[in-house]
């Protein structure tokens, strides 16, 4: 193993933005030649990154099974409490429903903030490989649960551990690892990924709830959950498949790994001289890196170049991506809809996880022809006038029952518009953002940290729904605008632009506030 002092001298900050300048302007203006021999070694790169993706799955599998399994009446019966002695019901209070859904947010956080530091330690793809494992006994936790609802609780929490593991570590380890050229869309695939996971979990609960429902049996709802054990297996091979990050490898001094991964993921020979100089330039970054302090280090997370402001955006960007109210739809379209008169609650919820992940393959290209600063602020702008049109319906015209299956169905479209906003812009592109936002010093931390706070941001909307909607109706919609239009002005003021740029040109515009070279482009 090959110690990084030894491979690369320490460049001064100046000569190190000089040089990836020089190698920006040479990525961005290929020959035509050189295009299209890229185009040829992408897609290796782009399976295998499509492979990690999968981790975003199981995420998506959850979110979008839960809910669905929680209004199952064999459910109830099973983990609730008798709410009629006459008629024998079950069901669950209002706060305690909420509670077995959000939950699961609270283990995601502590997942990202404790066990997401085994990439750091061992590897990005050992963390993720650890996560899945977890993930799997907290499934199985659910499924041998008896019948008390505490049980399947402790389950939820294992598993949201596991999950908050890998949406911090999946991004991180793709964004470390695709070509700079395609970085961007790599990371969309993580969130088609939840997307897919949403609409495939909808249809199974659609298809237990209609074909093997009974009140009196277990089946239908531990259907999804077995089902959860089986895809996780299929992140596990898909990930065997992917090389650990180049820039772990570097980080611990391993020069020959670092260079194979690097040569796999853009498909050249190991001794190609693009191979080694990126590496050696990777090497040299990374002791300039380490000469600026303590690796990864919490008391670090304030140091320079304005990591402190870089971490407030962060944790701001994950936030407004809860505050839009995504999964205020998400989580509860078929109690929502239930309640305007919607025809089967469990079809519309297929209808929006449809919309969701459709919507995902515009992002996959948005996010690099428009750029990242510009996505967001389009989505938040055109997710503030579908939320807000969403609550004036459903607050000033559902009460007309001559009009109220015309004005639902109007509401279900404003919230496929809102859907189809977030899922090409806030939904994946947040990811993207804080992926290369952090130098890799404090990644790690920096992207717990904000993945953290998206999760209690979700836990809160999560929990207090049920209460709210009960209290208030479709005004909730009122809030989540009026964090939509704050989002706007904060992604408008604060947001620099980093599509194609390196780790080092980041910290360049935040070391000398050069916001110019990235909104002029």
């Amino acid at each position: 193993m090959t110690n990084i002092s030894s491979t690369s001298t320490q460049l001064s900050d100046k000569e190190g933005y000089a040089i990836y300048e020089f190698m920006a302007s040479t990525i961005e203006s290929p020959s035509p030649a050189e295009l299209a021999s890229r185009r040829k070694r992408l897609l290796k790169p782009v399976l295998l990154c499509l492979a990690s993706s999968f981790g975003g799955f199981i995420l998506g599998w959850d979110v979008g099974t839960i809910g669905g399994i929680a209004n199952m009446s064999s459910f109830q019966n099973h983990f609730g409490t008798m709410i009629n002695p006459e008629t024998g019901l079950k069901g669950f209070p209002e706060k305690l429903s909420g509670a077995i859904i959000a939950i699961f947010n609270i283990g995601c956080a502590l997942g990202g903030l404790t066990l997401a530091k085994l990439g750091d330690i061992k590897g990005r793809r050992f963390g993720i490989f650890v996560a899945l494992i977890f993930y799997i006994a907290g499934l199985l936790i659910q499924i041998l649960s008896n019948a008390n609802w505490y049980q399947f609780f402790i389950g939820r929490i294992v598993t949201g551990f596991a999950v908050g593991t890998t949406t911090v570590l999946v991004p991180m380890f793709i964004s470390e690892s695709a070509p700079i050229q395609i970085r961007g869309s790599m990371v969309v695939l993580y969130q088609l990924m939840i997307t897919l996971g949403i609409l495939i979990g909808n249809l199974v609960n659609f298809a237990c709830k209609e074909l093997v429902e009974d009140s009196l049996s277990n089946v239908s709802w531990q259907i999804p959950i077995n089902l959860g054990i089986l895809w996780t297996v299929f992140v596990l091979l898909g990930l065997s498949l992917m090389p650990e990050s180049t820039q772990f490898y570097v980080s611990k001094g391993n020069i020959e790994k670092a260079q194979e991964s690097f040569a796999i993921m853009n498909s050249l020979p190991k001794d190609h001289p693009f191979v080694i100089d990126q590496i050696s330039f990777l090497a040299s970054s990374m002791i300039r890196e380490e000469s600026r302090g303590c690796h990864g280090s919490w008391e670090f997370l304030f140091g320079k170049p304005r990591l402190g402001l870089r971490l407030f955006i962060g944790v701001m960007i994950m936030a407004f991506q809860q505050l839009s109210g995504i999964n205020y739809f998400l989580y509860y379209s078929t109690t929502l809809f239930d309640s305007v008169g919607v025809g089967d609650s469990y079809v519309t919820a297929i209808i929006l996880s449809s919309v969701n992940f459709i919507s995902t393959f515009s992002g996959v290209y948005i996010v690099e022809k428009l750029g990242r600063r510009c996505c967001l602020i389009l989505g938040s702008v055109g997710m503030f006038i579908s939320m807000l049109t969403y609550a004036c319906i459903g607050t000033h015209f559902l009460d007309d029952d001559s009009i109220r299956v015309n004005t639902g169905s109007i509401m279900v479209a404003f919230t496929c518009a809102f859907i189809m906003f977030f899922a090409c812009t806030s939904g994946p592109i947040s990811f993207v953002v804080i992926a290369e936002l952090f130098p890799t010093r404090t990644k790690s931390i920096s992207m717990a940290i904000c993945t953290s706070v998206n999760w209690i941001v979700n836990f809160v909307i999560a929990i207090c729904t049920p209460s709210v909607i009960a209290a208030i109706g479709f005004k909730f919609g009122y809030l989540f605008a009026g964090c939509l239009m704050t989002s706007t002005i904060f992604f408008y003021c604060m947001i620099p632009e980093t599509k194609g740029l390196t780790a080092e040109q980041v910290d360049a515009i935040y070391e000398k506030l050069l916001f110019e070279l990235t909104t002029k482009k």
